[in-house]
């Protein structure tokens, strides 16, 4: 007996007979490992890939491989009568200042033949391309080309919507792939537009454009078969300037602080609010567009998911507060001790220079006291005087300091009322 599964990677219908080891998928090759051990492993496979069926109306959905939503009510959609779907979400949409969590939804008619895949708002800080990054870029291009993964919202280069698209559409496996349609905002549209650029003004961005484009392709899968491509998202490329105070550093021996200074930084994001993506075999484009329209007017992302984000976010951006703090402390002590070290390489600096200098002044009052031949003395008034070289001793009258005496020898004793003087040694007060 024929048992119906669904491909996890591309949602097209895999028909296993139930006994076959190994099966694979024909939309895009992917092989699956089975276990035909007993009807008790066959249920449990088809449990396993088969997903919920629609009910042709509006439902909410959860999205129970995250734990930080699981069992909430995040996105409400509208799922076609008997269509598949699969909800998640996207692990590749998320940086510092995204979106932490991005819902996807892939949606399949009954007969796996017609696809429409859904992903929500991812919002990017951009990355100028250098050398660098575009050595970067071609590295992760082959790396990443078998698993299909859009490069450019890993590397948060900002794209407009045409490359938006082409790199959307180039995630299926079809080969011709060529672009034969597009279709510009209308005036809904537009309307929708300035109220979303209002909303990111009240957010603090100084300037901002949107754009919305739905790009249609024809491209020929592994089978032959011609196959209708439609994306269709909306970008919108925002500018926010900053003004930053740097912080301030120690000046060289002794100047002191250098100001802090002001600088205006000027900071470029972009917001994909939306992606959606319908696979269809030509012969049944009608249709697939039809539900892909229906699909695209119903989605909801419900404020449980709004305030998820909000909350990740917090601790997100409280972390990083405490490193930029933590950062800040740092460059603080950093520059204490620049300072301090250089207000004591200073202090050591003019002394050194203060006893140079003194030095070379006993040097010169004893080369002249020498030539003059004379002694100088320190008085008990603050004073130097001068005295022949013959003296050996000298003396002031406490009473009158204006009164010296001066003797050869140790002969005399002049008493209580005069005090013998120091003798400077060339080092003047």
């Amino acid at each position: 007996m024929s048992v119906r599964i669904v491909c996890p990677k591309c949602s097209a219908v895999i028909n296993w007979n139930g006994s076959d080891t190994v099966t694979a998928c024909r939309l895009c090759g992917t092989k699956y490992k089975m276990h035909p051990k007993s009807q008790a492993n066959n249920r449990a496979a088809k449990e396993m890939f088969m997903p919920p069926v629609g009910r042709g109306q509006a439902d909410i959905l959860t999205i129970p491989s995250n734990r930080e939503v699981m069992g909430r009510p995040v996105l409400k959609t509208y799922i076609p009568k008997n269509w598949k779907y699969v909800s998640g979400t996207s692990p590749d949409r998320y940086d510092a200042v995204s979106n932490p969590i991005v819902p996807t939804v892939m949606y399949a008619s009954p007969d796996g033949e017609i696809s429409v895949l859904y992903k929500g708002e991812a919002f990017y800080k951009h990355i100028d391309m250098t050398p660098a990054t575009m050595q970067l870029q071609n590295k992760m291009d082959d790396i990443l080309i078998n698993r299909r993964n859009p490069t450019f919202l890993r590397m948060r280069s900002y794209m407009t919507c045409a490359e938006y698209c082409d790199t959307m559409a180039k995630t299926l496996p079809l080969n011709n792939l060529c672009a034969v349609k597009e279709e510009h905002a209308d005036n809904a549209e537009k309307q929708r537009q300035r109220q979303i650029l209002e909303n990111f003004h009240r957010k603090g961005f100084t300037d901002g454009s949107a754009e919305w484009l739905r790009r249609t392709y024809k491209g020929v899968d592994n089978s032959g078969r011609n196959v209708i491509v439609v994306a269709e998202t909306r970008i919108v490329s925002l500018i926010k300037n900053t003004v930053m105070q740097m912080p301030q550093y120690g000046g060289f021996f002794g100047m002191g602080m250098m100001p802090g200074m002001m600088q205006q930084t000027t900071e470029r994001y972009w917001d994909s609010q939306y992606e959606m993506l319908l696979a269809v075999p030509e012969n049944r484009y009608s249709e697939g567009l039809r539900e892909f329209e229906r699909i695209n007017e119903s989605i909801r992302i419900l404020p449980e998911m709004n305030q998820v984000r909000a909350d990740i976010l917090a601790v997100v951006n409280n972390s990083l507060n405490n490193i930029a703090m933590d950062n800040m402390n740092s460059m603080n002590r950093r520059s204490q001790i620049i300072a301090d070290t250089n207000a004591y390489t200073s202090n050591i600096q003019h002394q050194m220079i203060a006893d140079n200098a003194a030095s070379h002044n006993r040097v010169a009052n004893l080369q002249s006291e020498a030539i003059r031949g004379v002694n100088t003395y320190y008085t008990n008034d603050n004073r130097v005087v001068e005295a022949s070289t013959s003296f050996d001793h000298v003396y002031q009258n406490t009473q009158n300091p204006n009164i010296f005496a001066a003797q050869q020898g140790n002969s005399l004793e002049f008493g209580v009322d005069f005090e013998e003087l120091t003798q400077t040694n060339g080092d003047y007060r």
